[in-house]
């Protein structure tokens, strides 16, 4: 379970929060995991939404961060990192502020669906919801996630 709040969350000290808030969540609520009827898929959607809400306070601690002062320029300067190398350190984190701007039931499915790679029932079981609506909430997800880097100017098609 910890690599799933890892793969949302890359900063380790936000992922070590993640992970912890998750913890306690289930310590609290085991009676109610162990009635349910798929506490495995309930753990990770615990998990899942425990990463979720770190990456949203995240995004927003960035957002004022950045607000608040403006960072220099380093166009120009390599580091010694490949083109693609810089093209995935710079889209990656542009990716995880568009999924922390989903709502959570989409930005849950868009998550078990690319890192997790699970089917759309697996999917629906550990939303509490049919495939049919799992294969919905992944597809709006996937389409507002588009929109948000077509708006910062990429074409998640390309490349």
């Amino acid at each position: 379970m910890k690599s799933v709040v890892a793969g949302i969350v890359t900063d380790p000290d936000d992922a070590a929060d993640a992970f912890q808030n998750a913890l306690v969540y289930i310590w609290k609520h085991l009676r109610k995991i162990h009635r349910h009827p798929n506490p495995h898929g309930y753990i990770i959607k615990v998990c899942i939404s425990s990463a979720y809400d770190v990456l949203r306070q995240s995004t927003r601690r960035l957002e004022r961060e950045s607000a608040a002062s403006v960072e220099p320029e380093t166009a120009g300067q390599s580091d010694g990192t490949s083109d693609g190398d810089q093209q995935d350190q710079q889209i990656v984190p542009l990716i995880r502020e568009g999924i922390s701007l989903l709502p959570r039931k989409q930005a849950q499915a868009v998550l078990l669906r690319l890192l997790e790679d699970q089917q759309f029932d697996v999917i629906g079981r550990v939303l509490g919801c049919s495939e049919v609506t799992a294969r919905s909430h992944v597809s709006k997800g996937l389409a507002r996630l588009r929109e948000h880097l077509a708006d910062l100017g990429l074409n998640p098609a390309e490349g």
